[in-house]
């Protein structure tokens, strides 16, 4: 059976060149799989069929066809894969690398694995071991929580609430990036009290 894999670096006009020469490796070594790039400002694909844009409609019909998403870390992204019932694989960009400007992704993709709407990979390694994972369990990449995106929008939003509503000083990226490192209510993670 053919493995439909679509990749999406979204519209960033910093290149990020590293996650399609990932997958290119990955694929290069598969049987049988369909690719489908979605490269925006980074260099095309070596063995998919390459899109340097594409509209929303157009990405909707590739989270619907496809097997498995891997894609920057992005809210749109991640709701979007969830609404067509995939379990995104993401990877974030990296500012060290001239990928994005800040480490929001690594943040926000942890924020959102945390809340099951996403599988983060930081490495070339994990990216291949959970590519491999969806390739043999077709159910590997499949989300089983509300398609509607809308848990998804309230935690979100209760970030954002938690935010604003902080006291009024310097906020922090420190201070951020804990707010959204923080288990979510129910998750299991973290300690009981």
């Amino acid at each position: 059976m053919t493995l439909r894999v679509f990749v999406s670096v979204g519209t960033d006009h910093h290149p990020f060149g590293r996650l399609i020469d990932w997958i290119d490796l990955w694929v290069a070594e598969q049987p049988d799989v369909e690719l489908v790039v979605q490269h925006g400002f980074s260099p095309a694909s070596a063995t998919g069929e390459n899109h340097a844009m594409m509209t929303g409609e157009q990405l909707q019909a590739h989270y619907a066809r496809a097997d498995v998403v891997v894609a920057q870390v992005g809210p749109g992204t991640i709701s979007d894969a969830n609404r067509a019932g995939i379990l995104p694989i993401v990877v974030p960009r990296d500012p060290s690398l001239g990928e994005v400007v800040d480490a929001h992704q690594f943040a926000f993709g942890d924020f959102m694995a945390a809340r099951g709407r996403c599988t983060i990979v930081t490495t070339e390694a994990d990216l291949r071991a959970a590519l491999d994972r969806a390739a043999s369990d077709a159910g590997a990449n499949r989300f089983a929580g509300d398609p509607s995106g809308s848990d998804a929008a309230s935690a979100v939003a209760a970030l954002v609430a938690e935010i604003v509503s902080a006291p009024r000083r310097r906020l922090a990226w420190r201070r951020v990036s804990d707010m959204i490192r923080r288990p979510a209510p129910g998750s299991g993670h973290g300690s009981a009290s």
